[in-house]
């Protein structure tokens, strides 16, 4: 497993950082000098508050696309792509750091059998005292 397939953010996430992100306003701005002269600026926003948008401006699509632009500027700045609506990038990375997010619960492992079983046995002990 390589370290980005690592470092997805699943569904749920994305979308509990989307419905953070709804009120935010755009902090970087991309123009027509390209993605690359605002990479430090998206690296210290991105330090300073988490969670960033950043506007796309109509010149800097002459050269590029949007998701083009959000991936380079996500993997300049070891953060993840949360969304791109219209010429809007919202980028996510932990101040804290990755451990917290990418953490996964164990989950119960319960045989759909033995679960079949114990529902069947409560019915028949119902039944009984009926």
């Amino acid at each position: 497993m390589t370290e980005e397939q690592k470092r997805k953010l699943t569904g749920k996430m994305k979308r509990m950082l989307r419905a953070k992100a709804h009120h935010l306003e755009p902090v970087v701005w991309v123009g027509k000098e390209g993605s690359e002269k605002v990479i430090k600026e998206v690296d210290r926003q991105l330090k300073e508050r988490g969670l960033i948008k950043v506007k796309v401006r109509k010149a800097a699509l002459l050269y590029e696309d949007k998701y083009e632009i959000a991936e380079k500027l996500a993997k300049a700045c070891d953060a993840e792509v949360v969304s791109v609506v219209g010429h809007v990038i919202t980028l996510f990375r932990p101040r804290e750091g990755w451990k917290k997010y990418l953490a996964k619960k164990p989950k119960k492992k319960v045989k759909k059998d033995e679960k079949i079983i114990e529902l069947f046995e409560k019915f028949k002990k119902k039944a009984v005292k009926e």
